[in-house]
């Protein structure tokens, strides 16, 4: 099971980024809700930042995987001085613990 986090410049909306957490091999897990909370990577405690799905209509896939998108404002995604360190925890309905995607280093 492999989670990966994508943030990229919004099309036509300046300041703003698109949030994307795609999942793949969560087989035994289809037709299941899925959400991700968005966090920001810190010393001492990481941030919550935002959540993205969750709300019972994002599932699992047939094929195992799942998509969850938002987008945001680039103040949503500044946690902190400096560079910005932002991943995804994903917790899918039936499985226990969550799953933590890449890392995305860059300045919000």
């Amino acid at each position: 099971m492999e989670v990966s986090l994508f943030i990229t410049p919004a099309e036509n909306q300046p300041g703003n980024y698109l949030v994307v957490v795609n999942g793949e091999g969560f087989y035994n897990s289809v037709n299941k809700k899925v959400g991700a909370r968005i966090r920001g990577d810190d010393e001492w405690f990481d941030d919550t930042l935002f959540s993205i799905g969750g709300t019972g209509i994002e599932r699992v896939g047939v094929d195992g995987s799942f998509s969850l998108s938002n987008t945001v404002s680039a103040g949503q995604l500044n946690e902190d001085w400096g560079q910005d360190e932002v991943y995804a925890l994903v917790s899918v309905e039936g499985l226990s613990g969550s799953f933590r995607s890449n890392t995305i280093k860059r300045d919000f």
